[in-house]
């Protein structure tokens, strides 16, 4: 362990897309530094399965669909109702997109802002209130480092994570009064499930590029889920409106 082991004691915390990769890993961790956890996601069974591999008790799971501004922010509201007003948020659910603009029609694009985008959206919109996240509290969105470098064939995912990048700035300004820090993690490839289905539908030259791209190599869902704790604590309490760039040195290229 980096972190003490009772660094989240006493806190409530939420992780979306938790039934799989970084939500997982990340719910894992934090589960081990003491947090209370709620985790959300739309696969039940899978989300079971990360509620049996946490420490700790009092964790639930919730179904829901964060892919609509709307259905994410009464979701969000719902859960800390049954919960308790919570001390952090850490949505990492999302999706990705490999098509070269010349075949992306409305309907991939709705499906990439939806989970990226407008789930941000309703999350953001519940954290507004006073009785979903605590004043002093913290709210990290998964980026990627896709919203500053640009790759081929993932325009709409990399214009989804500059809108995140973007909402998060203004959110800092906005929620600043209560002392609620907003960031979030441009992260770089990271070995998960997502990855490697990505690095199928590459070619051999492709792929070296890809890895090439990051000086440090692909990442591991823990060289994320160590930066979400870190701003999930208050080790980052002077820390808002910030892009926190975990990405192997891709940006640095």
């Amino acid at each position: 362990m980096i972190f003490a082991d009772d660094c989240l004691r006493g806190t409530r915390i939420l992780v979306t897309g938790a039934s799989s990769g970084i939500g997982r890993e990340t719910a894992m961790l934090l589960s081990r530094c003491g947090a209370q956890l709620a985790l959300a996601g739309r696969d039940e069974g899978r989300l079971g399965e990360t509620l049996a591999s946490l420490q700790g008790d009092g964790h639930s799971t919730h179904s829901a669909d964060l892919t609509d501004a709307d259905t994410a922010a009464d979701a969000v509201q719902e859960i800390a109702r049954q919960c308790g007003t919570l001390d952090g948020i850490f949505h990492s659910a999302g999706t990705t997109l490999v098509l070269p603009i010349k075949l992306i029609k409305s309907r991939h694009l709705d499906e990439v802002f939806g989970a990226n985008v407008r789930g941000a959206f309703g999350v953001a919109r519940a954290a507004a209130r006073k009785n979903v996240l605590v004043d002093g509290g913290s709210l990290v969105f998964m980026s990627s480092v896709a919203s500053v470098c640009g790759r081929p064939a993932l325009s709409a995912y990399c214009a989804a994570k500059a809108a995140v990048d973007g909402l998060v700035r203004s959110l800092a300004v906005e929620f600043a009064p209560r002392r609620i820090r907003v960031n979030s993690i441009t992260a770089g490839a990271v070995e998960t499930a997502m990855h490697y289905d990505f690095i199928k539908s590459i070619s051999e030259s492709a792929l070296r590029d890809y890895e090439e791209f990051h000086l440090l190599g692909f990442g591991q869902p823990d060289d994320v889920a160590n930066a979400a704790l870190f701003l999930l604590s208050d080790a980052s309490k002077w820390i808002t409106g910030t892009a926190m760039a975990v990405d192997g040195g891709a940006a640095a290229k």
